[in-house]
């Protein structure tokens, strides 16, 4: 043993030496390389001389890199006889070689804002100069930091001419997406989401920080090589990837709070009791501030990670925020992390890339669309809290009773927690077989959770008016897809005039889904909430619920290609062709043939033009394009079975399945066909930049339920194929680059868009299609009416005449004769004297940026506006009339309106010109130069931003920028928890420190 540990720690001896031995050799090796490293220092400018912030400097064939700082200088070691390469987004990228000089002076010019940048495009990309349909496109750098929100659609506002989003200030508002009109009447509506290649993403999933580009298909000859999904456009996201240098991290942090722009103008409780409206309880209750929290702070955290070498290149990036809404019991909390890499292997001739995410949201979602509504009209004279009731909140009695309830206890009262959980993932493997030829396969993955638990506390009105003691509830819910993509990329310059790019492939897409819910009430203890489900009495006694469903598969099966020529620059032609199938249809028309053929012009590079200095660019467009809808549910051309009702089965009463509803083995695609004319352009040195185009477009064969025979089918609805629907439009982007000297920079974008939407045929002639029914007390109607050649976003209502001696309605009637809207026992208010008037679609939408950068300060304000278009106000028609139904109302009912003495109608009288000019977001920012201070922070940029800043309008409403999406808009809605919700400026102090 002695001699064994000796021989042991001999051995180990030797190793140390050799361990040594090597530290030395390491160290001389390091000392002979730094002997021949020149430390070179330079600066980084643009022509006029101005310091280009953030310029990457890295030493060719290394990993070796630097930043530039505020002042645009940069320190970095360089072999002997080494080369740098200086790149700036913009900019044309150099190359420099050093020699025995050690201080270098770089000027880069710029590149041609027209011409050189690339877009992404359906299964590639492309540079600007060789499009030929209409695209819009926007870097993630350019997106507005702090503009708050929990997803990029705040961001995103007005930033694409267009596109038109929905959505309130709430943490948990969801946003609906709109492009260039309505798409469909039962079919899905908004643009196809594109991730990194993966069709069918969620806006919800992504953080600002994580987008490389936001890419806009706009017209069918763009986005037809996505088929049965394209009908609403195509909006493709690229996240950011490393990029070769040094590894570098970023983080951002901002720190907010918000405040109400503008709340409703209700009777105080002195002025409800002066006018006698109701009884008098003896307090003061500002009921709609009470449903709100003053000044609610909010945080947001996010840390990237970007670097790697000419093998392997790694992006990640990490993010924590959590957001509190202005309203109480609205709150989220959002983490995620992402990680994209991308590897070189046998010298590039194979390529892998990598993209993973993980996003979870966990909201606090406790406010229903009650509660707003409860707030305007009730009491302001009964008090918040009652001592002698448990939870401390005036539940019942004290005023509270009936359909009235107290709207603060109702969410303090209630759990309703949800949790959103996001999985993308996709890896891709592109073989470059040849120069111009490669191959490329991509598999992807979306995997969506949904989970939600509510609970309804013993001393809630609900409880107490159904005699239970509480009550609870589960829900669950996921989607899984599946993406499959393969196909073949092939690039040749022939003879260096004419350049031909083409893709070929197949395509896979798969999606399906389950849920499951239950619920059970009467529990003997609150402090438990919704995690005992089976101690509520309700289950035993059979009363409790529980349901669970499975979603039909559906299989999207495609073939497609694209081909891009060009000749000199100067004539282009694309043309793409997919053949797709979906399951979703019968075999009679399960396959759909789509296809586009777009040219272009660049008449700058004609002989007549060539001379014309001031031109830079001139391009016009032509392009025609067919797409596909499948958007609407599963199970239309498939027999589905449920249980209906209860049978007698030998004595016993069980559940009996029959079908879901009629099936059609004849339903096809909505089809959508459109042409668009564009013209590009930039001038003046690229000073001057900016496109236009017009597009017209027709949606066939729409996908409608309508009233079936019975018998022979059992159901008296069927899906079916009828009706038409056209869009015509225009779109207009002009950008300058106004000021330009070595201290200051001047730029401004102003973008503009007009769209008229029709129904040119819904079904046989008379027949329609009436929507929007107003809510009680009465009993208004319905406010729009779809039918054939009639424009959406008209309002289908009585015209308003005038007020009689006794401040009675008066109203026009079908021959446009002035008649009573009641008279005597008569009712004029039938639906043949109604009228189509006013117009919820702005004619124009307008949006307009102004960019200022002096030295290290940068100022940004965001201008948007909606002009010539009109809204119903509900709030003004049920709260802006005195009544004896003791509900609180607006002061406009003691001053505009203080002659009618009649009950509401559904007349036009409500219906405003809305038309504003907003200051959508000021954000200013001041970047310091810190190297000089540490080595470990190169810069760090300090900012505010202020969104929502201001509106202004003549709008008699709350606000004015209503919903404009989908079928029926245009009206500020009571029950609406996204129309009702307050408006904020937000104030967003925000810190980024790059390491």
């Amino acid at each position: 043993m002695k001699n064994r540990f000796a021989d042991t720690g001999k051995s180990y001896a030797g190793y140390f030496l050799r361990f040594v031995f090597c530290l030395v050799l390491t160290a001389a090796a390091s000392l002979a390389q730094a002997q021949n490293r020149n430390q070179v220092s330079g600066k980084v400018t643009d022509k006029a001389g101005e310091p280009l912030i953030g310029a990457t400097v890295v030493v060719v064939g290394t990993t070796t890199g630097a930043t530039t700082g505020a002042d645009g200088r940069f320190t970095i070691g360089v072999p002997a006889g080494g080369e740098l390469k200086i790149s700036y987004i913009g900019y044309v990228e150099q190359t420099v070689k050093v020699s025995a000089q050690s201080v270098l002076d770089i000027v880069l010019e710029e590149d041609s804002q027209m011409l050189k940048d690339v877009v992404v495009i359906g299964y590639g990309t492309m540079e600007k100069k060789s499009v030929t349909s209409s695209i819009s496109s926007i870097k993630g750098d350019d997106l507005v930091a702090g503009m708050g929100g929990s997803t990029i659609a705040t961001a995103l506002q007005g930033k694409i001419p267009g596109l038109t989003i929905s959505g309130s200030a709430s943490p948990n508002s969801s946003n609906d997406f709109q492009l260039r009109g309505v798409a469909s009447v039962n079919a899905s509506k908004g643009p196809l989401v594109i991730i990194d290649g993966i069709p069918g993403g969620d806006m919800r999933a992504l953080n600002q920080e994580d987008i490389e580009s936001v890419d806009v298909l706009k017209d069918a000859s763009a986005g037809a090589i996505y088929g049965t999904r394209a009908a609403g456009g195509v909006i493709l996201v690229t996240t950011k990837q490393a990029r070769q240098g040094r590894v570098t991290a970023r983080y951002t942090g901002e720190f907010s709070v918000e405040a109400i722009r503008k709340t409703p103008d209700l009777l105080s409780s002195s002025e409800y009791v002066e006018y006698g409206l109701g009884e008098d309880y003896g307090h003061d209750t500002d009921w709609y501030k009470e449903l709100t929290n003053e000044l609610p702070f909010s945080q947001r955290h996010s840390v990237s990670i970007s670097g790697g070498s000419n093998v392997a290149q790694v992006y990640t990036s990490f993010m924590a925020q959590n957001q509190k809404g202005i309203v109480i019991g609205d709150n989220r909390k959002d983490y995620s992390g992402r990680v994209n890499a991308k590897f070189n292997l046998f010298d590039g001739v194979v390529e892998i890339r990598t993209n993973a995410q993980f996003r979870e949201a966990e909201r606090d979602n406790r406010n229903s669309s009650g509660i707003f509504k409860m707030a305007f009209g009730l009491n302001p004279t009964i008090p918040l809290r009652d001592p002698a009731n448990p939870s401390n909140y005036n539940v019942v009695g004290n005023g509270i009773s009936g359909t009235s309830f107290n709207p603060v206890a109702d969410i303090m009262l209630r759990t309703n927690n949800g949790k959103d959980q996001w999985l993308l993932a996709d890896a891709t493997v592109k073989i470059n077989l040849m120069k111009g030829l490669s191959l490329q396969g991509t598999v992807g993955i979306d995997k969506r959770q949904y989970q939600q638990y509510t609970y309804v506390s013993h001393d809630h009105k609900e409880s107490i008016d159904n005699s239970r003691r509480g009550g609870a509830s589960h829900k669950f819910s996921k989607d899984n897809r599946v993406s499959i993509e393969a196909y073949a990329n092939y690039h040749k310059v022939f003879r260096e005039d004419h350049t031909l790019d083409a893709v070929a492939g197949y395509s896979f897409w798969q999606a399906g889904g389950e849920d499951f819910n239950m619920a059970n009430y009467d529990f003997p203890v609150d402090g438990v909430g919704p995690w005992d489900m089976g101690v509520g009495s309700y289950l035993s006694e059979g009363r409790a619920t529980m349901d669970s469903g499975k979603d039909p598969r559906e299989r999207l099966l495609s073939l497609f290609g694209r081909a891009n020529y060009s000749y000199r620059d100067r004539y282009m032609v694309s043309a793409s062709f997919r053949r797709e199938g979906s399951s979703k249809f019968g075999a009679n028309n399960r396959w759909g043939n789509f296809w586009a053929l777009s040219g272009g012009w660049r008449i700058s590079n004609e002989t007549f033009l060539r001379d014309v200095r001031w031109v830079n660019d001139l391009k016009v467009r032509l392009g025609y394009g067919v797409t596909g809808n499948n958007g609407f549910g599963n199970g239309y051309t498939t027999r589905m079975y449920k249980a209906n009702d209860m049978w007698p089965t030998n004595g016993i009463w069980q559940p009996g399945y029959g079908s879901v509803r009629n099936v059609n083995p004849d339903l096809k695609w909505e089809e959508k066909s459109e042409l668009n004319f564009g013209l590009d352009f930039s001038l003046f040195d690229d000073r001057l930049w900016g496109k236009f185009d017009i597009y017209h477009r027709k949606v066939d064969d729409m996908l409608y339920e309508v009233n079936a025979p019975m018998p022979p089918m059992v159901h008296d609805t069927v899906m079916k194929n009828i009706g038409s629907l056209e869009n015509k439009g225009w779109e207009f982007e002009l950008g300058g680059d106004i000021v330009r000297s070595k201290n200051f920079r001047y730029t401004s974008s102003l973008r503009l868009s007009h769209n008229k939407s029709k129904i040119k045929r819904l079904g046989d002639d008379g027949y329609f299609l009436d929507q929007v029914t107003f809510p009680s007390p009465g009993n208004p109607g319905t406010a729009v009416r779809l039918q054939n050649d009639v424009e959406i976003g008209q309002f289908f209502v009585y015209k308003y005449a005038g007020l009689d001696e006794d401040g009675k309605w008066m109203i026009y009637d079908k021959n446009n004769e002035i008649v009573p809207a009641v008279d005597g026992t008569k009712s004029n208010l039938v639906a043949e004297n109604k009228h189509f008037v006013g117009n919820a679609i702005p004619k124009v939408i307008l949006s307009w940026d102004h960019t200022f950068r002096y030295k290290n300060w940068d100022l940004s304000v965001f201008l948007r506006s909606w002009l010539d278009y009109d809204v119903f106000s509900q709030v003004n028609m049920y709260y802006g009339l005195a009544n004896d139904s003791q509900l609180n109302v607006l002061k406009s009912a003691y001053t505009r309106n203080r002659n009618i003495k009649d009950e509401k109608i559904l007349c036009d009288y409500w219906i405003d010109d809305a038309s504003f000019l907003k200051i959508d977001a000021i954000n200013l920012g001041y970047t310091l130069d810190l190297k000089r201070w540490t080595r470990y922070i190169q810069s760090a940029k300090i900012y505010l931003t202020i969104r929502d800043v201001a509106v202004f309008t003549d709008y008699n409403g709350i606000n004015p920028e209503v919903d404009i999406n989908g079928l029926n808009p245009g009206f500020e809605y009571v029950n609406n928890t996204a129309s009702m919700y307050p408006q904020t400026t937000r104030f967003t102090l925000g810190v980024q420190l790059t390491f």
